[in-house]
């Protein structure tokens, strides 16, 4: 496989410096490890880490490399370990708000073209959950399809139903419906998936990504997966690290594991897009600076009421916003307390010095 067909083409070849860097391999992150990663110029996969001035530069671990993304190799034919040296610049990135209170991201996988969100028509089925992966896809600048599994669970017509459901809540977003079992709309979905594009399965863990993917690579080369509990649609998750899969048709896939917590931070262009509807509806309020409750002169409260509006997705709409304006909040709230520590430890530190010298 050539780098091309691997997804490299100009925009990445014009940000190496033929002089400076002629002696570097560019290379694709398809696996990471702890404390090292996996790379690949597309005819051999080696081993490699972060060279030390690279982890000391970096401003946090946005900068570390992750699957999907190109990186300047040193020593890629070595023995042991290859070093990367520096992480190509990003056409997309995925990223999450990290589990619990802090404000930090984590970065998911880099240079994905489409993300195909996977919710289940079984047990589990959400729609708020989906609208949230919408809108992290959204920021990350990354074309998303949404992918409705466990179709052979419904009737036609209730498949029919559901579907309709999906696409009215998400408009503008294809919507496919499959099932693993029966196959049914499985060839629909292969062949969404075009050779030299990179994609990603996102989803809860139970909606059957793994069983997805074990279709598409056939029989050869199956993932391991675990059972799912009946009672919440819910599973363990086998994978244990994200990984770039090649299909036979050329294709690239990230394999991530199931997120559970889907926090959203500095994400007013996905929420956005998700519901541009609403936009549309608020450029028609009163007041440039409306919130959309109780506020006179509203049109999106006005279209909720006249019907042109849902309001399920109007809700979920407010509660999204809310969400990303308390997480900014405290972001500012901890960078306030950051300062005020660094003042008080540099006060600390003077006075220490004053009481030496009047020793």
């Amino acid at each position: 496989m050539t780098l091309e067909e691997f997804g490299y083409d100009d925009w990445f070849a014009r940000q190496i410096d033929p002089e400076t860097e002629a002696d570097l391999t560019a290379a694709r992150v398809t696996a990471i490890h702890k404390g090292e990663c996996e790379v690949s110029d597309g005819e051999e996969t080696r081993s490699a880490k972060m060279t030390g001035r690279m982890r000391h530069q970096a401003k946090s671990k946005l900068d570390y490399p992750t699957v999907g993304d190109w990186v300047l190799v040193k020593g890629f034919d070595a023995e042991d370990f290859g070093r990367v040296v520096r992480v190509l610049d990003r056409r997309s990135e995925l990223k999450r708000k990290s589990a619990g209170r802090t404000s930090r991201h984590q970065l998911i996988a880099a240079n994905i073209d489409v993300a195909f969100i996977m919710q289940t028509l079984g047990p589990g089925y959400n729609l708020k959950r989906l609208e949230r992966y919408l809108v992290m896809v959204n920021e990350s600048a990354i074309e998303p399809v949404v992918l409705l599994s466990k179709s052979d669970l419904l009737k036609p017509e209730e498949l029919a139903v559901k579907t309709a459901e999906v696409e009215e809540r998400l408009p503008g977003v294809r919507v496919f419906p499959f099932s693993n079992v029966d196959q049914e709309g499985i060839e629909r979905v292969t062949a969404l998936f075009e050779p030299e594009k990179t994609y990603c399965v996102i989803g809860t863990s139970g909606v059957g990504k793994t069983s997805l993917l074990n279709n598409l690579l056939g029989e050869e080369d199956l993932l391991f997966t675990l059972p799912v509990r009946e009672s919440d649609g819910k599973g363990v998750h086998s994978t244990t690290w994200r990984e770039l899969i090649t299909l036979e048709n050329g294709a690239h896939v990230v394999d991530t594991p199931g997120m559970r917590e889907l926090g959203n931070l500095d994400v007013d262009e996905g929420i956005g897009e998700t519901f541009d509807d609403i936009v549309e509806f608020s450029a028609r309020c009163k007041f440039n600076d409306c919130s959309h409750v109780n506020t006179k002169g509203c049109a999106v409260a006005a279209a909720v009421e006249d019907g042109e509006l849902s309001e399920a997705r109007y809700k979920n709409y407010l509660r999204l916003m809310r969400e990303a304006a308390l997480n900014e909040q405290s972001a500012l709230e901890k960078r306030d307390q950051d300062r005020k520590l660094s003042r008080f430890y540099r006060s600390t530190q003077s006075q220490s010095r004053k009481m030496k010298g009047d020793g």
